[in-house]
């Protein structure tokens, strides 16, 4: 999963499906000879349409039952595109919509799971330590 931000900004997808509304970091499955971080740039190209660079893996616990790992990534874009296989499986009762949101609003209240939050907040606050 890419954790990215642009100044104070997340970058999420927004999704409705089965009557939920919720938020998911871009990411998604590892093709056959990806390392995980090349599965985590390319799976953010396919949902946001912005080449990431200098995936760094997050230091976060991992859920045995469902795991996933947390990359923080680098976009010199904010130019967000929906891209396939999303864009073809998208309806009105199934959405998929890339946003940027301002951190300090979102609060990560929507954001699941619970270890996408903890890892987009040590992002957030290792940045807010360079600052």
């Amino acid at each position: 999963m890419a954790v990215v931000f642009a100044g104070d900004d997340v970058l999420l997808i927004n999704r409705r499906k089965g009557g939920r509304t919720y938020s998911v970091l871009p990411g998604g499955a590892v093709e056959q000879g990806e390392s995980l971080a090349e599965a985590c740039v390319r799976e953010l190209r396919e949902e946001t349409g912005l080449q990431g660079r200098d995936a760094e893996l997050i230091d976060v616990p991992v859920d045995l039952e469902t795991p996933a790992f947390y990359f923080r990534v680098h976009v010199d874009s904010r130019e967000l595109k929906l891209g396939e296989p999303e864009a073809s499986r998208a309806s009105e009762t199934n959405t998929y919509a890339p946003a940027w949101i301002p951190f300090s609003q979102t609060g990560l209240r929507n954001l699941v799971p619970t270890e996408a939050r903890v890892a987009t907040m040590a992002v957030a606050h290792r940045n807010t330590r360079r600052a």
